[in-house]
């Protein structure tokens, strides 16, 4: 149980902190961090054009190290709008 413990205390950053707990108390306390984590991550990946259910799983699995990671990485870039696309909205005179 202790090794679980470690691992998951990596996987949320609790071992950088020096968090010493008992193992039961580390483990739900860092299946709680990385469940709260997860649903954030998702939305700062979504707002940087990345997928949101990748890195959900991200987050539940590593915690803060996803967050981390889907922070620094730039977003995606978007292709720039075609010359010949309609504009949007239209005009008051094309309705």
């Amino acid at each position: 149980m202790s090794i679980i413990a470690s691992l998951l205390s990596i996987a949320s950053g609790f071992a950088l902190m020096g968090y010493r707990e008992p193992p039961a108390n580390l483990i739900a306390t860092s299946i709680v961090i990385d469940l709260s984590l997860a649903p954030l991550t998702a939305i700062i990946a979504s707002r940087h054009g990345r997928s949101t259910i990748r890195w959900a799983v991200a987050g539940l699995a590593l915690g803060a190290w996803a967050l981390a990671a889907v922070m620094i990485i730039p977003p995606r870039r978007t292709a720039p709008p075609r010359p010949d696309a309609p504009q949007y909205p239209p005009t008051s005179d094309a309705a």
